[in-house]
């Protein structure tokens, strides 16, 4: 679909200007829209992360993660998901997920 390519360029250059608030909300009218796009869901966790929405963010990398994302995309997904455990707190759950990547991605 063009209308999502340009949207989903459109959140990335939002996020990336300093605009997350509104790349958020342009992500979650997008899951809306298209709720099997992996992708959409990794962007979407990421952006969260960027808000300082960390607990927020983690339901959106498991989807992600578990719909299947493009090698790049599953890379970013793990360390983003393990690196939210750990600013979380959950050192145990951080270490599983950044271990998995790391046996994907060495």
């Amino acid at each position: 679909m063009p209308d999502t390519e340009q949207k989903i360029r459109q959140a990335i250059s939002l996020r990336e200007s300093g605009d997350a608030e509104q790349a958020r909300k342009l992500w979650l009218s997008l899951l809306e829209e298209e709720p099997g796009n992996a992708e959409i869901w990794y962007q979407t966790a990421w952006t969260h992360d960027v808000l300082g929405l960390e607990r927020e963010a983690v339901p959106y990398y498991e989807e992600a993660i578990r719909l299947g994302l493009a090698e790049e995309s599953l890379a970013g997904a793990l360390l983003g998901l393990g690196s939210t455990f750990r600013s979380l707190g959950e050192y145990g759950r951080a270490a599983e997920v950044l271990e998995r990547g790391m046996g994907a991605f060495p």
